[in-house]
């Protein structure tokens, strides 16, 4: 049988033969770890072999577990979620009496959605191409686990645990108010109402309204969890981390995510978890009040009765899900989300064969066939031309650089100079039949925020549950399948929503007006009640017009039709399901921030589980309270800040999935290739990185002087790589930036010269670049176009350093930095006779090498795992390795000397810099 830990279908795995000195890429032996069993991380030993011993906090009273937790990680997250929490609280109002520090979190909401749409809008659509490509390439067949590990969960488990944690109340409190808010949106979206792509007459109207509802629940919607589930699958189940967000990091920056950047990593997850949970708890509590409120009319869902209500249903809930988050992933969540599952199943079924069974299937295969035509025109929309409007208005203008309406007044005042009197700018929605400009702010990017937030710990969550599948499995059931199903969901109450209102408007003779807005005045409604003896003899028989009865009662009243009993039936089914989808999504949340907080532990203490759950219930409580009225747009606001840097982290998580899939399926290109002798983040090391470097001092004085003289450091490394050219790229770079500080300071007499300076830096940045490029090609370090323009754009002084301390402590090259390489060619790999003279790679004055040999493990299937001998360099004037805890340190075939680091079985040189794989 074919080796189960090949990448292809013909032949089996062999172990690629490294060059001896080489640094590797990624510090991982994967044939090993596929053959050694897994870690259990429910020992204390073996975790914290993980942890930096003065970050680790284990406390016991008598024989009871009290704390085991990561002290850095956990005092991180608690003063950015309770100065929350106490910020929302105890923040004045503003005269619009709205709360002043949620109305800061809708500005920064709005600056996020104004500037950076094509961010959130283009890194969605791109996520889904890859994923699918790794999906559906030989990667796919790599198991999220050991060779031999099964799942631990049965397919329909596994799938309703999915389902419930991933999506959860949102299809309640959106199922039938979304499709009809695209179908019969407000005046304030515009004179022409909203109009995307194919939709003239009301039907299309009403497939529009489908459309963009399966768009924001569809592909884009499970992809982010799907990404950050597999990277998690690979580098925690394959090579034996324990199971945090920073794990997601090593294939990058190796050891580094041990220190304060991992910790940082892991906070901010757990930031983003919480307010991602949280906003789903606030439209969750919402609902069912919303739906006791039918039940019983004496229960207020507004006003200040409403508030105590919801706020005291957050506390009821929170307590219900800390007993499940307690009793463990098995028992609690397991049984809750098959719980969940089945009641929406039996709803949607219920409502299937209640109403137009034909009509409901008929709009599923058409919304299906209409998501597929249009999603990708509609998906790469980022309203260019309705955003534009924000400079030709007054008011909500947070665009960089044209704030304070400076276009506006400029356009005016050059008017009014003429004519003598103030003039005014025509509204542009009217003038050119534009639908509102703020359309992705309040839907699209609220949705892709909110999907952002909520991926940290749905992503852990799903690799969890999902161990012991293939990548492809969990693309097919844990992203196609619950799409569908939502899909169907949807379908059923949002079809059910539009034929209501479709039939309310025929019985009173009160169309739609131009823009497909409704008439709720000729409906018959007022205040969200029906007012006219017309709408209230309707609403006797059980239809309303859902346009104007706001986000929260269509829900509870689409299921009136079918008569008093049943539909008291389908409304305690709706209650039920809202209120288990909230305890499930609060569980889990607090499953994923304790597991964060106690640096991967399986089963960290009890104490620490309320405590997170706790948390969650009160950042919900600041929430609601402080937003009152306005708690929607502070739920929307959070979701979208909170959301904004994980999408950074998110497009580094995919440079770190392919490289930990090429890694792992020992493809040669990376296998033959090295990395830097430092890392762009040693300094959050303090220049110290576990596996030495160079001096301190001189780490300090390089990067101080590459700070404000790049020029300076690189040109040793210009004159190593160009020869006598070296003078020109010097003093090119120089010149470029120079002008750029220059004319950054001249910005302050003469206007726009700052901008003329960003683009001399931007010269100055890909000069960098192709310097960089040249540099990896002489060195032989791994590593791609895109990655090294990021980094010397964003991290040009590191960047000046590393290269600078390269040339200096590797001066010999590995290949002709002036060969012209084709990329589209397979090189053969050059294996050297194991010594320094074929393959020069340290100065050749160093003190005799120490010869370390690997012994060769027992062959898998019949294949020999023979590995070369490998040599170990001091380098003069390195610093010595620090002695650590080696996080692969489980080889049972190393023979090495006493405290000479490894990983694996790769020998590491000190004075390699910190286990940095090749960019940032």
């Amino acid at each position: 049988s074919r080796h189960a830990f090949s990448c292809t279908m013909s032949k089996p795995l062999v172990p690629v033969q490294h060059r001896p000195n080489r640094l590797p890429v990624i510090p991982v032996d994967p044939i090993e770890k596929d053959n050694s069993p897994p870690v259990d991380f429910a020992d204390e030993k073996q975790l914290l072999k993980h942890i930096r011993p003065n970050r680790w906090v284990s406390v016991d009273i008598g024989t009871f577990r009290f704390l085991r937790l990561n002290w850095v990680v956990t005092a991180l997250a608690t003063i950015v979620l309770w100065s929350f929490v106490i910020a929302v609280l105890t923040s004045p109002e503003d005269e619009a009496e709205t709360n002043k520090a949620l109305a800061e979190f809708a500005k920064w909401q709005s600056w996020i959605s104004q500037n950076m749409s094509w961010l959130y809008i283009g890194t969605q659509d791109v996520w889904i191409f890859y994923m699918l490509y790794i999906g559906y390439t030989k990667y796919g067949d790599i198991k999220l686990g050991k060779k031999y590990e099964k799942p631990e969960f049965t397919d329909a488990t596994w799938f309703s645990m999915l389902f419930a944690c991933g999506v959860g109340i949102g299809l309640y409190f959106f199922g039938v108010s979304e499709p009809m808010y695209y179908y019969r949106s407000p005046e304030w979206i515009g004179p022409m109402g909203l109009v995307k792509p194919g939709w003239q007459n009301d039907d299309q109207l009403a497939q529009q309204g489908m459309f963009i509802t399966f768009y924001h629940w569809g592909l884009h919607a499970w992809i982010v969890y799907v990404l950050i589930a597999v990277l998690l699958g690979i580098v925690c189940f394959r090579w034996d981390m324990p199971l945090t967000l920073r794990a997601a990091f090593f294939p990058l920056i190796g050891d580094v995510i041990y220190g304060p950047l991992g910790d940082a990593i892991d906070a901010l997850s757990m930031a983003a978890t919480t307010f991602g949970v949280c906003t789903s708890l606030g439209l969750g509590v919402k609902s069912i009040n919303t739906g006791m409120a039918h039940m019983d009319p004496s229960i207020k869902y507004t006003g200040q009765e409403g508030e105590d209500w919801q706020v005291g249903i957050i506390w009821v809930i929170t307590a219900i899900a800390t007993a499940s988050v307690c009793s463990g992933l098995n028992m609690g969540l397991k049984l809750l989300s098959q719980i969940t599952f089945s009641l929406g199943c039996i709803l949607m079924f219920c409502l299937l064969y209640l109403d137009n069974t034909w009509y409901i299937l008929n709009l599923f295969v058409q919304s299906v066939g209409y998501y597929f035509q249009w999603l990708w025109q509609v998906a790469f929309e980022t309203d260019a031309f309705q955003q534009l409007n924000y400079e030709f208005e007054l008011g909500g203008n947070y665009l960089a650089d044209s704030g304070n309406h400076r276009l506006y007044k400029q356009l005016t005042e050059a008017v009014s100079s003429v004519t003598g009197k103030p003039e005014e700018l025509a509204s542009p929605s009217e003038f050119y039949g534009s639908s509102t400009k703020s359309f992705l702010d309040w839907w699209t990017i609220f949705y892709w925020g909110w999907w952002i937030a909520w991926a940290p710990f749905v992503g852990m969550f799903m690799a969890r549950i999902s161990r012991g599948r293939t990548i492809r499995q969990v693309l097919i059931g844990a992203m196609m399948a619950p799409m569908f199903y939502g899909f169907f969901f949807l379908t059923v109450l949002g079809g059910l929503g539009i034929k209501m209102q479709r039939a309310v408007e025929l019985a009173l003779d009160a169309p739609p007006l131009p823009g497909g807005h409704p008439d709720c005045v000729k409906l018959g409604y007022e205040n969200l009640q029906a007012v006219s003896p017309e709408a209230i003899a309707l609403e006797k028989i059980g239809y309303r017009a859902l346009a104007c009865r706001g986000f929260d009662n269509p829900i509870f009243d689409v299921v009136e039709p079918y008569g008093e009993d049943m539909a008291e039936f389908l409304k305690i089914l709706i209650l039920m399901g809202l209120v288990l989808y909230f305890i499930t999504s609060s569980d889990s949340g607090s499953y994923v921030d304790d597991t964060l907080s106690a640096g991967g532990m399986l089963h960290p203490p009890v104490v620490q589980r309320v405590y997170w759950a706790v948390t969650e219930g009160a950042c919900a409580c600041a929430l609601l309270v402080g937003g009152k009225d306005q708690a929607l747009r502070g739920l929307r606001a959070v979701s979208i800040c909170s959301g904004f840097p994980y999408t950074f982290m998110i497009c580094f998580m995919c440079t770190a999935l392919w490289r930990a899939l090429k890694w792992d399926c020992m493809e040669d290109d990376i296998h033959r290739m090295t990395r830097f002798n430092t890392g762009l983040f040693d300094w959050t090391e303090g220049f110290q990185p576990r596996m030495g470097g160079p001096p301190v001092g001189e780490r300090v004085q390089s990067i101080l002087i590459s700070f404000f003289a790049p020029y300076v450091t690189m040109h040793e490394t210009n004159m190593k790589l160009f020869g006598t050219l070296g003078w020109f790229h010097t003093l090119g770079m120089a010149a470029f930036f120079l002008c750029w500080i220059g004319l950054l300071i001249g910005e302050v007499d003469t206007q726009y010269t700052s901008y003329i300076g960003w683009m001399m830096f931007t010269v100055f940045a890909a000069w960098q670049t192709g310097i960089r490029m040249k540099a990896r090609r002489a060195w032989d370090v791994y590593g791609w176009a895109l990655e090294d323009f990021f980094a010397c754009f964003v991290m040009w002084p590191f960047v000046s350093s590393q290269l600078h301390l390269q040339c200096k402590h590797v001066p010999d090259f590995i290949n002709d930095p002036n060969e012209v390489v084709d990329n589209f060619k397979d090189y053969p790999i050059q294996l050297p006779q194991h010594n320094t003279k074929e393959v020069p790679l340290m100065n050749l004055s160093t003190p005799p090498m120490q010869q370390v040999e690997r012994q060769s493990p027992e062959p898998v299937n019949g294949v020999s795992q023979t590995m070369p001998n490998f040599t170990y360099v001091q380098q003069p004037g390195m610093q010595q390795p620090q002695p650590f805890m080696d996080p692969s340190m489980h080889s049972q075939h190393m023979m090495m000397p006493p405290q000479q680091p490894h990983y694996g079985s790769y020998p590491m040189a000190p004075g390699y810099g910190n286990m940095w794989a090749a960019q940032a």
